[in-house]
C-alpha cells in the first residue's frame, strides 16, 4: 500500500469517526422523545464535498449507522446506511470540491435524497401518518447541516486553499 493510499484511509477513517461524534454528542431531543436533532449532516455533506462521491459515500453511511447503533436505534441502521451512503455519494458525485454554487447544489441534492428516504422509511415502519412530520423535520435538520457545512467548508477552503486541488482524489 502506498503512503498516499494510507494518508485517504486514514483520513475517511477520522472523518467517519467525527461523523458518528457530531450525531452521537451534538443531537437536539425533538419531539417525543424518539427523535432528534443533529449535526452529523455537517460532517457528511463537507466530507462528501472534500473527498468525492466513494468516500462520500463510505462515510455517509458507516457514520450514520454506527451512530444508530450506539444510540440504541440498531432497527434504523440499515436504513442509516443506505441513506446516507447516497446521500455522500450524490454529493461527492455532483460537486466540485471548491466551495462555490455547485458544491451548495450537490449538498441541497444530497438533503433532498436523506429527506425523502427518512420519510419513506418512516412511513414503511410507523405508517403513512408520520410522513409529514419526518420530512419536515428532515429536511430541517439537512437545511441547517447544509448552511453550516457552506460555513465550514468556506472556512477550510480559505485557511487551507490546498484544499481545492488535494482533497478529491
Amino acid at each position: 500500500m502506498e503512503l498516499g493510499q494510507s494518508k485517504q484511509i486514514a483520513k475517511i477513517g477520522l472523518l467517519s469517526a467525527l461523523g458518528v461524534l457530531a450525531i452521537a454528542v451534538f443531537r437536539i431531543p425533538g419531539p417525543g422523545g424518539n427523535v432528534y436533532f443533529h449535526l452529523g449532516e455537517v460532517v457528511i455533506i463537507t466530507s462528501a464535498i472534500l473527498t468525492g462521491k466513494r468516500s462520500g459515500a463510505f462515510i455517509g453511511a458507516v457514520s450514520s449507522a454506527i451512530a444508530d447503533i450506539l444510540l440504541g436505534a440498531a432497527l434504523w441502521a440499515p436504513f442509516s446506511l443506505v441513506i446516507h451512503g447516497a446521500e455522500g455519494y450524490i454529493i461527492g458525485a455532483i460537486a466540485d470540491g471548491k466551495g462555490g454554487r455547485r458544491d451548495f447544489l450537490a449538498a441541497a441534492a444530497g438533503v433532498l435524497v436523506m429527506a425523502v428516504g427518512y420519510t419513506l422509511t418512516a412511513g414503511l415502519l410507523y405508517g403513512a401518518a408520520v410522513m409529514p412530520v419526518e420530512f419536515i423535520g428532515d429536511t430541517l435538520q439537512g437545511g441547517l447541516g447544509l448552511m453550516l457545512s457552506a460555513a465550514f467548508l468556506k472556512t477550510l477552503l480559505l485557511r487551507f486553499p490546498d484544499l481545492k486541488e488535494k482533497a478529491r482524489p
